[in-house]
């Protein structure tokens, strides 16, 4: 797919499909979860996670983390770069590039960021997430935080849009002690599940329209 910075940045402009994207690759009780929230997310953290992108020999890659396995409710998961406001931040974007320059190492005047997608809640944390999109002009070079981040995953953008990349299994929540059956992507590398997985969702519909 031949798609450009300027392209993602007329469509973060136009209408969200929000929840409606978001739902389709929920786990099977986060519906149910989001629904008793009744869009009460007043006692929530605030968060901010960044789609990060860039071009390498004409095709897009997104960049994600894989986080440690520390002591913590997401630990080990596929994620995109990104955690908790700090009042420092003043804004919550300004909290998305923080972080993806202390997990990264990428410096803030570096990244284009294009837009931004539907917040999306995550009741396990009790997160309410702001998503960002950035571009960079080049491919870039990472420094990644060894107590945060496991390991720096690239892909490229067209896995998304193949006719098997969503598949359904069983997943291992260690810090529940259970396992939770969830759709997911299947891209190399990589099983991209849960909040992470619903925000592509979204990211994937709007690239679609």
């Amino acid at each position: 797919m031949n798609i450009t910075a300027e392209i993602i940045r007329q469509k973060l402009n136009e209408p969200l499909p929000g929840a409606s994207s978001h739902l389709k690759l929920a786990p099977e009780h986060r519906a149910q979860d989001l629904a008793n929230m009744k869009g009460n997310f007043e006692n929530a953290k605030k968060s901010a996670v960044m789609i990060l992108l860039f071009h390498e020999a004409e095709k897009l890659k997104v960049v994600f983390i894989r986080r440690s396995f520390y002591v913590g409710i997401h630990a080990g998961q596929i994620a995109f770069p990104g955690g908790r406001y700090e009042e420092s931040d003043v804004e919550i974007k300004n909290t998305a590039l923080r972080e993806i320059e202390e997990e990264i190492g990428i410096a803030a005047e570096e990244i284009e960021i294009l837009g931004q997608l539907t917040d999306i809640y995550v009741p396990p944390s009790n997160f309410l997430i702001s998503i960002f999109v950035g571009y960079l002009a080049k491919k870039p070079q990472y420094k990644p935080d060894e107590c945060e981040v496991a390991e720096v995953i690239e892909v490229d953008l067209d896995e998304f849009f193949q006719d098997d990349v969503i598949q359904e299994k069983e997943f291992v929540v260690p810090s529940a002690k259970t396992s939770v059956k969830a759709l997911y992507y299947r891209i190399t590398n990589a099983d991209l599940w849960g909040a992470s997985a619903m925000v592509m969702t979204e990211f994937i519909d709007i690239l679609r329209k």
